[in-house]
């Protein structure tokens, strides 16, 4: 599923306890009473777009205990902490390690990277106040397979770029490639904060500078757009690098585009409101996977969708597939449109891994008359179907 019910738990994961320590592990406006201790917690911050929180303890009488703030692997070097507005030492925010051989103790930012633990020990008593700040600095986070295929992150928070107004009358299951060019970024190897910019308007709301080919963004927390074109995701070049690559990136844009004018339909694998919006069906023995960051779908003996047709031209299926997936056993299977075997499909592993697509051909007489069919995906003798991660109805003929 979506698992959009997740958000509806993070409740569960904001406190934990044991024995005589108390963790804070989500900053998130919010009162909880630890009884064990005897002690009433109240949560305040400005979050998500401040950087600043603030704890309260009421307690039924003053007690030692270990307060445990984490401090995200996000927050930049401006993190800190105050108790009844005092600062924290040092030495508390940055534990030291020794340097082997030389004996030296030096802070461990290393701790950081995957976030830890601030450990506050202290006889703690009502009106105790704890102030945090949470500075949050810009990265890049890249796929685990192509460093130079990046998101943006400021903070705990996933920037998007704003591409225009989203295209309206567009055909349900149409796949959401937009006619406005997704820019690539011409600052591979550069940091970030040199090339990708504060505009001031408000916080989170930035823009390249300069970079963009064949124009610069603008870039803002995801959840702030609404009704827009968006990406997520960015490619970045050298100079040199995009001298070479240019005419390659223009000619898959471009294939890319006429792909989509010429689509009806798209189904996508693995997702739950495509496949209930594509009738999907299945004995029970088919799974979702994921590869490369991209959902889709493998069997031991068949599934189908049912997808929109215009019958009165000719029509093509062009399925998604990938080059290194591993299917659990072999993947040898029949396409079927309403029961007509159309093709017979091996997907067989290749490095490196990349999407690739094979269009079929689909005859005149098998969608006459029609406004849907239902495309089979049938595992022959004791093979499977291959992962597959798009299914896509086109005009046979349209210019491509």
């Amino acid at each position: 599923g979506t698992g959009m019910e997740s958000h509806a738990l993070h409740g569960d994961g904001i406190y934990y306890e044991s024995g005589d320590k108390l963790w804070v592990n989500l900053y998130v406006p919010s009162t909880a009473q630890w009884a064990a201790a005897g002690v009433k917690l109240q949560m305040d911050t400005n979050f998500p777009e401040g950087e600043s929180a603030t704890l309260k303890l009421t307690l039924e009488s003053p007690r030692q205990f270990v307060l445990a703030l984490r401090r995200p692997g996000w927050a930049g070097d401006g993190f800190s902490v105050k108790v009844n507005g005092k600062p924290v030492s040092e030495d508390v925010i940055n534990p030291l390690r020794e340097v082997p051989e030389s004996g030296r103790l030096i802070a461990d930012r290393s701790l950081r990277k995957s976030g830890s633990y601030v450990e506050l020990k202290r006889i703690w008593k009502t009106g105790d106040t704890v102030d945090l700040i949470l500075p949050k600095t810009l990265r890049l986070e890249p796929l685990p397979d192509n460093p130079r295929r990046v998101a943006f992150m400021w903070g705990l928070l996933v920037l998007a770029g704003d591409l225009g107004p989203e295209e309206r009358g567009r055909r349900e299951g149409r796949s959401g490639y937009s006619r406005e060019k997704t820019p690539v970024f011409i600052a591979a190897e550069r940091p970030v904060e040199e090339w990708l910019k504060p505009t001031g308007d408000k916080p989170g709301h930035f823009r390249t500078d300069g970079v963009g080919r064949q124009r610069d963004v603008d870039l803002v927390p995801f959840y702030r757009l609404h009704r827009r074109t968006y990406a997520v995701y960015w490619d970045l070049f050298t100079e040199p690098e995009w001298k070479v690559k240019e005419a390659e990136y223009a000619a898959e844009q471009e294939r890319l585009r006429k792909l989509e004018e010429a689509t009806v339909a798209y189904a996508q694998p693995g997702e739950m409101q495509p496949e209930r919006n594509f009738n999907f069906q299945n004995p029970g023995d088919s799974w979702v996977v994921r590869t490369m960051g991209r959902p889709g779908r493998w069997g031991r003996s068949w599934f189908s969708f049912d997808l929109p047709v215009e019958s009165d031209r000719p029509m093509a299926l062009v399925v998604t597939y990938c080059s290194d997936h591993h299917s659990r056993g072999r993947a040898i299977f029949d396409i079927l449109v309403d029961g007509q075997k159309i093709a017979n499909q091996e997907v067989t592993r290749s490095s490196p891994a990349r999407f690739y697509d094979v269009e079929y051909a689909i005859e005149a007489d098998l969608i006459k008359g029609k406004e849907k069919v239902t495309m089979r995906f049938q595992a022959t003798d004791r093979n499977v179907v291959a992962a597959i991660f798009g299914i896509r109805m086109i005009r046979a003929h349209a210019e491509r």
